[in-house]
């Protein structure tokens, strides 16, 4: 792994233990998650490469992006553990996304946390890597938008300015990072975070009950 964010496999695919992403279920993570999971990553001798880092991504049942951090941020936090319950285990969380801020540059953490969810420019069928990306205000910061993961996402220089500068297209993010793009003919396509899956398909209703027949229909008697 190196500094650039990418797919990585979850712990238990690395273990051979399952094929399946790694999964949060909405609790929080506290510092008994962090001290598990660091068992099994140095179990399996995972280590940042010489002048690179690891980058560890937490997701929730759905793939959406959870958390984000280094290994040695991991470590720091497992270490120190609850400040208000220092000497038991509790349900604090220690990790999250990282919250908006009042600004217009988004801090590290969030520039981490977008890169790790996008991966590449979000325009569709642009792919560009996201090393070349800026961190793209949604919602514009002049108009409201806030400096947060929900209203922050990659988009390489070039679809950056068209976003900025072409009248007539919009865009809209969901909280998961589905990003909704509106060209100015009207034209609608959305992507979606590599690692979120698809929301399950809709439950068929129910087939209507037949009706009882009309007597007026009913044959004479003969």
């Amino acid at each position: 792994m190196t500094t650039t964010p990418r797919r990585a496999p979850p712990v238990p695919a690395v273990a051979g233990r399952s094929n399946q992403a790694g999964e949060v279920n909405g609790l929080p993570i506290t510092a008994a998650h962090l001290r598990a999971l660091l068992r099994e990553l140095d179990a399996l001798g995972v280590q940042a490469p010489e002048g690179g880092t690891v980058t560890v991504a937490l997701t929730e049942e759905d793939g959406s992006l959870r958390a984000t951090a280094t290994l040695d941020r991991l470590r720091r936090l497992a270490a120190r553990g609850c400040p208000e319950h220092a000497d038991a285990e509790c349900a604090c969380p220690l990790l999250d996304r990282p919250a908006g801020r009042d600004g217009y540059t988004p801090s590290a953490q969030q520039r981490a946390f977008v890169r790790t969810r996008d991966r590449t420019c979000r325009f569709p069928t642009c792919g560009q890597r996201v090393g070349w990306a800026d961190a793209d205000h949604v919602v514009p910061h002049a108009h409201g938008g806030a400096t947060d993961c929900a209203n922050l996402c990659c988009l390489c220089r070039s679809h950056h300015r068209l976003k900025t500068f072409a009248r007539g297209w919009r865009s809209t993010m969901a909280d998961d990072g589905t990003l909704t793009v509106t060209t100015p003919s009207g034209t609608t396509r959305t992507t979606r975070p590599p690692g979120l899956r698809p929301p399950p398909p809709a439950p068929e209703p129910p087939p209507e009950a037949d009706e009882p027949p009309d007597p007026d229909d009913d044959p004479p008697p003969f």
